[in-house]
């Protein structure tokens, strides 16, 4: 009898272990996104930088050339989340979705630099009336830029309370 008890006890410890083993691969694979969306956006040599220099050197097919890489670097990362399995990870899955949300406002704030891009590149080639026509149009831009700006912000504050109500779930 105290040999069925025992071995209850032991197969509980096994399956509570691989539940918290389950958790940190969770965390550390949401860790690794962080860090991935870190380098498409300031990583040496990342798309974020060509798309600087780019714009320094006023090649504007160049910096456009820049966005559509971080858009795809961006979709892929996204994916990636997606395929995260939450399956027996408490608050798994309110982390995998505020994830995935902060990921996709981020793509939008980096994919919106293709219309400032492509204003600054028509600015290039216009002159008087038009001209302030275009600068205009580039300052509806920057409001509608500091809007997604302030997506991400709440998007990235739900991700970390997110994230920190899992690390508490799951004794972190």
């Amino acid at each position: 009898m105290r040999f069925g008890i025992y071995i209850t006890a032991f197969l509980f410890i096994i399956i509570t272990s691989c539940e918290s083993s389950k958790a940190a691969d969770f965390k550390e694979s949401i860790n690794q996104s962080e860090r991935r969306a870190f380098k498409i956006i300031l990583g040496k040599e990342g798309p974020g930088e060509k798309k600087l220099n780019c714009l320094v050197k006023e090649d504007y097919k160049g910096a456009l050339t820049a966005v559509d890489q971080q858009g795809k670097e961006f979709d892929i990362l996204i994916n990636d989340i997606k395929k995260l399995s939450t399956k027996g990870i408490p608050n798994g899955e309110s982390l995998k979705t505020a994830s995935l949300e902060y990921y996709q406002s981020l793509k939008e704030l980096h994919g919106f630099d293709r219309k400032e891009i492509e204003q600054q590149a028509l600015l290039q080639t216009l002159n008087n009336n038009k001209l302030k026509e275009a600068q205009n149009n580039l300052i509806i831009l920057a409001r509608q830029k500091k809007m997604l700006y302030t997506a991400v912000y709440e998007k990235e504050a739900l991700f970390h309370t997110a994230a920190k109500n899992f690390e508490a779930v799951n004794d972190f």
